[in-house]
């Protein structure tokens, strides 16, 4: 994983992160959020912009983020009931116990940041973690011209019959496309 990279940057990607509100970055699948609030679990939080953002809507938000610069640099979740863990996957050691506790489960921009093998153990852990009516919402880019981080490759196969979604990027970067999947129960209120 790139986490030496978000070490380095954190003061100015959290600013960056926050510069854009959820509901826009995260359009594309906002029909899939559940309407009743319950837990949810922010894998790769940064800086706290979704967690907040969650938990404003009623949610109660762990929020997993192995960078501590990036939890600190811009409090932005400050005040809010949100439990920070710093953890990382594809084990999240830290949510042993918690099996089927999760309502939603978001793992914003991280999954390009496993390697193949990482991200199969890591689905599995999701899957292990997601209440029986909840969603799972992951989401990663293409590589485009990235130079600093190492991005390793998505195949979409391992998510079986989950609802993929793309969209432009958010922040203008030339050849930048975000690719979303949600995966959940189907059926009414469900994923269809």
């Amino acid at each position: 994983m790139s986490l030496d990279f978000y070490r380095r940057h954190a003061a100015r990607l959290s600013r960056q992160y926050n510069e854009q509100a959820p509901e826009r970055v995260h359009a594309s699948w906002l029909r899939y959020l559940p309407v009743q609030p319950g837990r949810a679990l922010d894998v790769g939080a940064g800086s706290g912009r979704d967690a907040a953002w969650l938990a404003s809507l009623g949610w109660q938000v762990q929020a997993i983020e192995p960078v501590a610069a990036l939890r600190e640099a811009e409090p932005l979740a400050a005040g809010l009931a949100i439990d920070w863990c710093d953890d990382t996957l594809p084990q999240l050691s830290s949510q042993a116990g918690q099996e089927s506790g999760y309502d939603l489960i978001l793992a914003s921009a991280v999954w390009m940041h496993l390697p193949p093998a990482e991200q199969t153990q890591a689905l599995s852990r999701l899957q292990q973690l997601l209440a029986p009516t909840g969603n799972l919402v992951i989401s990663w880019r293409n590589q485009a011209d990235e130079t600093e981080r190492r991005f390793y490759p998505v195949d979409t196969a391992q998510f079986g019959e989950g609802v993929l979604l793309s969209s432009d990027d958010k922040y203008g970067r030339d050849g930048v496309v975000w690719r979303y999947v949600v995966m959940g129960p189907t059926g009414e209120g469900g994923v269809q």
